[in-house]
């Protein structure tokens, strides 16, 4: 505890070097899997070798043989060679203790921010970790991770902007093609710049220094828009956000997509966010000022359509969130002072960590009870030409983990494959009649599943295919020939 600003000795943690340990803490130490828990990641290093090699960036499926060569936009290629560098460079755990520190700084940054603005360094704790608890459900490491620290950077200066004036907004068009290159998120930027707009015109009596500040947030906003066409693909980069997000109907496929699943775990302090926001008004001595209400209004908008913009929404209300709790009538609230300076753990933490991983000793690991690389030897002696059948999260492994270098059936890039492929592919893993028509016609003869898969159990049954592995993760199936079929 700090008795008054100015006077911490460097080695003494203050507040937001508390939220960073608990960051570094809760990733790592509580869940070293959990970084490493989504299907995509894989290809996404799959894709980052290639253009590294290529040196130009893909215009078309190479991943698969069932939609080879059709049309497609790697929004993400920044990351991919991001990822592709490290992984090969340095390994995974590098990758994940790199990611860890970047959240753990992200949310640090909140803190700070907060208490710089006035929050008493208590509150901006509670907030910061509040805020960091609901952008969890989508801790991992994909490339949406920019995302976060750049919705975060606009938001603090379109809030500059509002109150100070100037030209902070300017920086947000950089902030645009940066992220334009790293992830389709770089969208959410120019929403927000338009919210700022709104929330500052709303803010006050209207007259020609507001009209001003309102016109340059109008400026800022289309050169956002602008800004996002600094990419290889051009408009073609907006065209294939539209195609995710509208046309191909995948969204409602996608859990991430999904509206926000209240009573189930991942969303549990987002609901207890939004009942503060809606309680905390009644006891507060503080209210939520315009300007911040239009960013909250917008979010939670977006959050309680899609969780996957619930983290975004985190980000846009911490500072309502840390107004109400700093009208509340607690008395320990000012026991903890702030002081301008960091302490020098953070710095050491992530020196030393990056060390560890660098030299393989690192935390961070594909978690071996829900990923089947025990199975990949046995995968890797099968021909090249073999058409493989598969779990769908299991594409982007195939895609960067088998050697000699093989195609798969399909991966979690729902845009490319469309609604029609995604509902045929759920189907046909029950093992249904569906199975039928697309083995002949996709001339499935291997398939990789779960055991406890509907398909897993009939082709247990069938005397046409033959088990050459199983353990408890995957079973991998190959078709018998025709004389063993026979001789049954």
């Amino acid at each position: 505890m700090n008795e008054t600003p100015g006077k911490r000795t460097w080695w003494i943690p203050g507040p937001e070097e508390v939220v960073f340990g608990c960051l570094i803490s809760m990733i790592l130490i509580g869940d070293s899997h959990g970084l490493l828990a989504d299907p995509g990641t894989p290809w996404h290093l799959r894709l980052g070798r290639e253009i590294l090699v290529s040196g130009t960036v893909p215009r078309h499926d190479t991943l698969t043989f069932t939609h080879q060569g059709e049309s497609w936009v790697d929004q993400s290629w920044g990351f991919d060679v991001l990822l592709a560098g490290i992984v090969d460079r340095w390994g995974w755990p590098t990758a994940v203790c790199a990611a860890a520190l970047g959240l753990a700084w992200l949310y640090t940054a909140v803190a700070r921010g907060l208490a710089r603005d006035g929050t008493s360094p208590v509150v901006a704790v509670v907030t910061a970790l509040l805020v960091a608890a609901i952008g969890g459900v989508h801790f991992l490491l994909r490339p949406h991770l920019f995302t976060f620290a750049f919705v975060y950077l606009t938001l603090r200066a379109c809030q500059r902007q509002h109150e100070r004036g100037g030209y902070w907004v300017a920086l947000v068009p950089l902030y645009t093609a940066i992220l334009a290159n790293l992830h389709g998120g770089f969208v959410a930027l120019p929403v927000i710049v338009l919210t700022a707009a709104f929330g500052h015109a709303i803010s006050g009596t209207w007259g020609d220094p507001r009209a001003r500040e309102v016109l340059r947030f109008a400026a800022g906003f289309l050169a956002c828009l602008a800004a996002g066409l600094v990419n290889p693909y051009g408009f073609g980069l907006y065209r294939h956000v539209a195609k995710l997000l509208y046309s191909s109907g995948v969204t409602s496929l996608i859990i991430e997509y999904q509206p926000a699943p209240f009573g189930k775990p991942e969303a549990e302090v987002l609901e207890w966010v939004l009942l503060a926001l809606v309680a905390l008004p009644v006891v507060s001595s503080r209210r939520v000022d315009r300007y911040q209400l239009a960013h909250v209004l917008v979010w939670l908008h977006l959050a309680l359509t899609s969780i996957r913009n619930a983290p975004f929404f985190a980000l846009a209300a911490a500072p309502a969130i840390a107004s109400l709790l700093d009208g509340l009538p607690i008395l320990f609230r000012g026991t903890w002072k702030r002081d301008p300076r960091w302490s020098i753990w953070p710095a050491c933490v992530t020196v030393g960590l990056l060390g560890l991983a660098i030299m393989g000793r690192g935390p961070g690991s594909f978690d071996q009870k829900r990923w089947p690389f025990a199975a990949l030897p046995t995968v890797n002696r099968q021909p090249l030409a073999t058409r493989m059948f598969h779990e769908q999260d299991w594409g982007g492994l195939i895609a960067a983990e088998c050697q000699p270098t093989r195609r798969s059936y399909l991966d979690d890039r729902f845009e490319l494959y469309g609604k029609p492929a995604i509902v045929e592919y759920i189907e046909v893993l029950s093992g249904g009649p569906t199975w039928d028509l697309v083995q002949e016609r996709d001339r499935i003869d291997m398939v990789w599943l779960r055991p406890d898969r509907g398909l897993a159990r009939r082709l247990f049954r069938s005397p046409g295919w033959r088990v050459v592995y199983q353990d408890k993760v995957s079973v991998l199936f190959k078709q018998a020939p025709p004389a063993d079929v026979a001789a049954r």
